[in-house]
């Protein structure tokens, strides 16, 4: 049972190697990776993930701290957005 659960893994795995390919592919011809927004969201993408790596440390210290996580958490998802939605309006694709 094991096997036919990896071999199906395996195969997702490929297929989402595929469609990453084609969507980098359409992200190169247009453009957009030499984009500063497109690189302004990695970055804020990476805010992102370190914000999520020290919720527990944050939110168990209370005070001051919780709540500026909380600010910089809403500011950081804020800023995606419009990240998001300039590239969006600018690279329609």
């Amino acid at each position: 049972m094991s096997w036919i659960l990896a071999l199906g893994y395996a195969g997702f795995l490929i297929w989402s190697v595929g469609r990453a390919r084609e969507r980098a592919a359409e992200h190169a011809a247009t453009g957009m990776l030499r984009s500063p927004l497109y690189w302004s969201g990695a970055g804020l993408i990476g805010i992102l993930v370190m914000l999520t790596l020290s919720e527990r440390y944050a939110l168990t210290q209370g005070g001051i701290l919780m709540w500026t996580w909380l600010a910089t958490l809403g500011t950081t998802l804020v800023a995606i957005f419009f990240v998001r939605r300039t590239l969006k309006w600018r690279y329609p694709v």
